[in-house]
């Protein structure tokens, strides 16, 4: 980028940021271009007004920094037509004026949501904004992988597969040459017996597909996504503050509810600022991630019962099994009443399956009908990881080993905290969150160069730190490394 810069500094014109959808578009010295892009959260965020030809524009490779909402389809075409005000900034309307927009009769900006609908680059685009860990791991690419020592950000499993999952795999290999229509019904069948959910009658389309309670997916994230695609267009979404999608309203309608002062969701404001009329749907992470924390089940059923005869209510359980109980906390009993509700869940946790990818959802099917489009419906799915799935949903008492070593990895670690004078918020899934006493983005670099993988958020006025649960030896590496750090 650095490179770029250089050679663009005869044809840069103006170089700015927006917030949100072309809102305050401002004008920087190039002297202190280099500065500024040090300071934004993505070069995507990164405007460019070029006064050359669009020949430049595409031998530097810019586009890739202006592929966010109508940057990238408007700046090619108009550029070259378009020469930038004198005066130091510009206001959202007047830009749309200049670059043709308006003229053409476009007066407001179509939402993320509307474009990505025809759009399938954009729905990825979405996709991976959903998955925060995909986006942590990519911060460690960089590090050789002998240099990583803790991987620490992801909420991932480190105890890997099972001996029996495993053997699954390898036994599965005989048959990854064929397509897995009849083994997808059969791990649906698993399911349905597992949350008590009606099995789809045969006869009913793709196995059953239009009349099933259950949906199948690579990991949550493809179904989380689809909900957001579909509900996104209907109205504003409902979620806390923080959650694990809060931090996409740049792209998503959204109405953020604070949490309260102990970290939970505020089911009564929430139950209180619910509008059909405004909110297509609601989502509660539980357990919630950043935080961790868990609502009591009475709160959440009858939050339930208030709502969502109103409008549908997205439960992520992707922490659900490090409950204290997860079949009393989980809310599949509410989907058996018949309530609008729609739950995710995702073997990427307690069963290791990150890598594998699997998940489901579970509601009526008129809830998970509409959304399935924007999904592969469980076509995407290999083989291997079906028949994987399958032994692994079997495999009880693995999940009650691997329940026990994260119990103690915790335990560790909230020891070494609290001797260390750090608090944390009560944590029912296989993370730790705390506040921490130096900015985040400072302490998760320094880590990073040790080898140690962790993640920061900023809230309520003050830096955090959300550290996965690892093994022994890796939750030793984090001691010392922060310790080192923090120093």
């Amino acid at each position: 980028v650095m490179v770029k810069l250089n050679i663009l500094e005869k044809y840069v014109c103006k170089i700015g940021y927006y917030v949100g959808e072309f809102e305050n578009i401002e004008k920087i010295s190039f002297s202190n271009c280099l500065k500024f892009i040090g300071k934004i959260p993505s070069f995507r965020t990164v405007l460019v007004i070029l006064c050359n030809s669009k020949a430049i524009f595409e031998k530097l490779s810019i586009s890739s920094w202006l592929n966010t909402n109508l940057l990238s389809r408007f700046y090619i075409q108009q550029h070259t037509k378009f020469k930038p005000p004198m005066s130091n900034t510009i206001n959202r309307r007047n830009w749309l004026k200049n670059t043709g927009l308006l003229a053409g009769g476009l007066s407001i900006a179509p939402s993320f949501l509307q474009k990505a609908v025809a759009n399938p680059a954009l729905q990825q685009e979405l996709y991976l904004d959903f998955s925060h860990e995909h986006r942590a791991m990519q911060a460690m690419n960089a590090l050789p992988p002998e240099a990583i020592k803790a991987r620490l950000g992801a909420n991932e499993n480190p105890w890997g597969l099972s001996d029996k999952t495993k053997e699954a795999v390898v036994n599965s290999l005989s048959e990854a040459n064929r397509y897995g229509m009849k083994i997808i019904k059969d791990l649906t069948n698993i399911i349905a017996e597992k949350e008590k959910l009606p099995i789809p009658p045969e006869e009913d389309g793709w196995m059953g597909a239009t009349k099933s309670y259950i949906k199948l997916g690579c990991g949550s994230s493809e179904f989380l996504s689809a909900a957001i695609m579909h509900f996104g267009q209907k109205g504003t979404i409902m979620v806390g503050d923080p959650c694990y999608i809060s931090g996409n309203d740049e792209k998503v309608p959204m109405e953020k509810v604070k949490l309260t002062a102990d970290y939970q969701y505020d089911l009564d404001a929430m139950a209180a600022k619910a509008d059909p009329a405004k909110h297509s749907l609601i989502y509660i992470c539980n357990p919630n991630n950043p935080t961790g924390n868990i609502l009591p089940a009475d709160k959440l059923r009858a939050f339930i019962d208030k709502v969502a005869d109103k409008i549908p209510v997205l439960i992520d359980e992707a922490y659900i099994d490090y409950a204290k109980d997860p079949i009393a906390d989980c809310m599949v009993d509410k989907i058996r009443e018949g309530k609008n509700v729609i739950i995710l869940r995702t073997m990427s946790k307690l069963y290791a399956f990150a890598g594998m990818r699997l998940g489901y959802a579970l509601g009526k099917p008129e809830l998970l009908n509409p959304i399935g489009k924007y999904t592969m419906n469980g076509f995407g799915l290999s083989v291997p990881t079906i028949m994987a799935a399958m032994t692994a949903l079997k495999d009880i008492e693995y999940s009650k080993v691997i329940l026990s070593n994260t119990a103690k990895s915790k335990d560790y670690l909230l020891d070494f905290l609290k001797t260390s004078g750090y608090t944390t918020i009560p944590s029912y899934a296989n993370f730790v969150l705390f506040p921490i006493k130096i900015k985040g983005m400072v302490l998760t670099s320094k880590m990073r160069e040790d080898g140690v993988m962790v993640r920061n958020w900023f809230f309520d006025a003050q830096h955090w730190c959300r550290v996965s649960i690892g093994t022994m030896d890796e939750m030793k590496a984090f001691t010392e490394s922060f310790t080192k750090i923090v120093s």
